[in-house]
């Protein structure tokens, strides 16, 4: 690999890794770079190799999240230990899907997350949880589970996914839900990530700089978003999920 190639895929990781760390959404970054720098690549290859260092970005950020805002961690044991399995399964299955099908579903799931977080202008800003004790357990392992499966089965957008579920079904605010969804997407990733591994898909040549952007642009972001507070993830949670829009329906619009 050229020095032009490592700069570029180091940018890349950066890039993914700061919008990664505040909501989720690193996908949007990373995958159009990784095809563009290795367009001989089939997107599993693109999927598995970029998750090798999201792995290690997305604990940066956790550990930061960690250390400056509270989260119930009987909640996130809970979301880990289902988005775990679940991201297992979809990985198999995701091998065997119509991807323009997936792509769809998407669409339509992020028109209603962009137009419901719009409309309900204070979601997220105050911590107003729903559960406690037991339930609260089960709906962040309804939530780990859902999430855990898209994350194998599709990937991109896992992060921004699991904040709103942690928003909008138990009541956590943004910067909370920004916390709790860095663990679970960990958890997701190494299951999801292993059974890629397991199937020969990674390429490890560009592990390196990737895992060195990466986890910069995530100690960076994270810092970022704890620094500014939840109104400010908000923000950026809706540019993420329009964004998300914006490139399904031009994916669509390219396919045969």
């Amino acid at each position: 690999m050229d020095a032009t190639t490592f700069a570029l895929a180091t940018l890349a990781g950066f890039g993914a890794g700061c919008l990664d760390s505040i909501v989720g959404g690193g996908g949007l970054i990373m995958t159009p770079a990784m095809l563009n720098l290795f367009p001989e690549w089939a997107i599993l290859n693109v999927i598995a190799t970029q998750r090798t260092s999201s792995i290690l970005g997305t604990t940066v950020a956790a550990v930061n999240y960690f250390r400056h805002v509270q989260v119930p961690w009987r909640l996130v044991s809970a979301a880990c230990i289902t988005a775990l399995l679940a991201s297992a399964a979809g990985a198999t299955l995701a091998k065997r899907v119509d991807p323009n099908l997936l792509k769809w579903v998407i669409l339509t799931l992020c028109v209603v997350l962009a137009a419901y977080t719009f409309m309900r202008k204070n979601l997220g800003v105050e911590h107003q949880p729903r559960f406690q004790g037991r339930a609260e357990w089960i709906a962040a392992a309804a939530v780990g589970l859902c999430t855990g499966f898209y994350n194998g089965l599709i990937g991109p957008g896992t992060g921004t996914l699991m904040v709103f579920a942690f928003v909008s079904v138990i009541g956590l605010d943004f910067l909370r839900a920004s916390a709790a969804s860095k663990a679970a997407n960990v958890a997701a990733d190494l299951s999801s990530w292993s059974v890629l591994l397991l199937s020969g898909y990674v390429r490890w040549v560009v592990v390196l700089p990737l895992i060195l952007g990466n986890m910069l642009g995530s100690q960076l972001g994270s810092r970022l978003a704890i620094l500014r507070g939840s109104r400010f993830v908000r923000y950026v949670f809706l540019g993420v999920v329009c964004a998300l829009i914006a490139k399904l329906m031009l994916d669509l619009y390219r396919s045969p």
